[in-house]
């Protein structure tokens, strides 16, 4: 009998490309012989961007902020889910472990089972029960501090006393991000999330209700990401905080429950490590490409050119790499910034500024958005050098994709980065224009050495970065979940939580 996968992204593969897209696409098409069914979250419901292979049977889109239909709730079912959802707060906004806010969220998870989820998280009176705990447990931790009970690290974690506004406005934001609990649990022999963060959830569910093993890959570290972009920049300080501890509960409940952790770079594994994940859960596996897609690249620019491909994004830190470029034009006036790829939809704002940035520096004519393009090899292969300049990354595919093409880099120490370039270009601090400059600059002026760099980058990634290897990890750990006694987690509890993995030696 074919195996069944459950693969659980959020905000990218199928609806999106690039990007731990193509990592959902290497994996999908290098297991044929599994089967594959895709649940997606997303904000709106999307077109599918990225045709998945035949062994992808169906794709299930979860959007978390479109209107649904809802059922009543009995006053019963209200006194329980108040009981469950109290303690999920309690939970959030205090200084306990998250394994009681893990707890919660296995009790919310049975509940939604049999009652409506939506209708009782959006209920006035859920409102005014998230506004009674955030003040409460605001009181307890200013006491906290006059006693000296807690310190100032302890300060910093907590949310200040909510207005109101600030209650509804969190209160309206977790009715949104619970959605995927109220979906129907699906049936299947593995749930894999692709990401920390909102795609455990129906993992969790399916863990709850069959005990399905649950595998967690991380590319970035999603909760970094979270607090270097929050939610929105419209709600208060105190909602956005209050925000931040739910995904931190969150983070740390995806750490409990997953089987199997596979960190894709050092740099996540010591996040994990730091938020207490056991080392015997954790599988290391580096990205990969396919070679023969991304060729050694013949000949150069005519003039000194530096290339950036990806998505238009915040997190991608443009706004660093135009100014650099602009250092750049300074002693090398021909130099020219090209940049490639796709503006995600609610991103236009902030290509705009970049363009009104190329403007204010003078640089119409040396710095050009160019959109997507046919060739991803190509554009990476326009400049003399490949630049990365973000603030946050987990293993980057653009840069293991340059060093393929024989393109040496410049790009931020973040995430793995550093892990993937080696010696075979620069790394450079995030948010240092200047820094960046400097490595483009030696490496646009000394030809030796920006050749010698371009030989041994694809040699790196032939030996460590290769679709293959990253296969032959995700197979066996395919085949050892498989191997596990599924049972459902019945009276899951904070000390069994904080003891033992929930599917015992099977792991």
């Amino acid at each position: 009998m074919t195996p069944t996968v459950a693969l659980l992204t959020e905000g990218t593969y199928p609806l999106f490309t690039g990007g731990i897209s193509v990592w959902c696409d290497q994996l999908v098409t290098g297991m044929g012989h599994i089967d594959f069914h895709v649940i997606a979250l997303c904000g709106f419901k999307s077109k599918v961007e990225n045709s998945p292979p035949g062994n992808v049977r169906q794709v299930s889109q979860v959007p978390l902020w479109e209107h649904e239909a809802t059922r009543p709730v009995s006053g019963k079912k209200m006194q329980v889910f108040r009981e469950i959802y109290e303690r999920l707060l309690i939970a959030m906004l205090s200084d306990e472990s998250s394994s009681a806010f893990a707890v919660a969220l296995h009790d919310l998870s049975q509940f939604a089972q049999t009652a409506d989820l939506i209708t009782a998280l959006s209920a006035p009176a859920t409102s005014a029960l998230l506004l009674h705990v955030w003040q409460t447990q605001a009181r307890v931790m200013q006491a906290g501090y006059g006693q000296g009970r807690l310190t100032t690290e302890g300060r910093l974690r907590g949310c200040p006393a909510p207005s109101v506004s600030d209650a509804l406005d969190a209160s309206m934001w977790l009715s949104h991000l619970l959605r995927p609990l109220n979906r129907p649990v699906l049936e299947c022999d593995l749930t894999h999330a692709v990401s920390n963060g909102l795609a455990v959830l129906p993992a969790i569910a399916a863990k709850c209700a069959y005990g399905t093993p649950f595998i967690l890959s991380e590319h970035g570290v999603y909760l970094r990401e979270r607090y270097l972009s929050p939610p929105s920049q419209y709600l208060s300080a105190g909602t956005r905080a209050f925000l931040l501890r739910f995904y931190m509960h969150l983070t740390r409940a995806a750490y409990r429950l997953a089987d199997l952790i596979s960190p894709s770079s050092n740099f996540n594994t010591r996040w994990q490590l730091h938020f207490g994940v056991d080392p015997k859960k954790l599988r290391p596996v580096y990205n990969g490409i396919d070679p023969e897609l991304f060729a050694l690249g013949e000949g150069e620019p005519e003039v000194p050119t530096v290339a950036w491909v990806g998505r238009v994004d915040p997190i991608k830190d443009l706004d660093t790499l135009i100014r650099s470029h602009a250092l750049i034009q300074h002693h090398m006036p021909t130099a020219q910034l090209r940049m490639f790829g796709p503006i995600p939809l609610g991103n236009e704002a902030y290509q705009h500024a970049c363009k009104q940035l190329i403007q204010d520096l003078g640089l119409s004519k040396a710095a050009h958005f160019e959109g997507r393009v046919a060739s991803v090899a190509q554009a990476y292969q326009s400049g003399h050098v490949v630049a990365l300049s973000s603030v946050s990354e987990g293993f980057p595919y653009s840069v293991i994709e340059a060093m393929a093409t024989g393109r040496p880099m410049v790009a931020t120490d973040v995430g793995g980065v550093r892990e993937a370039v080696g010696d075979t270009g620069f790394v450079v601090p995030p948010r240092d224009p200047h820094a960046f400059a400097e490595a483009c600059q030696e490496l646009l002026r000394d030809d030796a050495l920006r050749r010698g760099m371009s030989l041994r980058a694809r040699e790196r990634v032939l030996s460590m970065f290769t679709v293959q290897h990253c296969l032959d990890a995700y197979r066996g750990m395919y085949q050892n979940m498989f191997a596990c006694t599924v049972r459902p987690v019945q009276g899951l509890s904070v000390q069994g939580l904080a003891t033992q993995s929930l599917l015992g030696e099977a792991t």
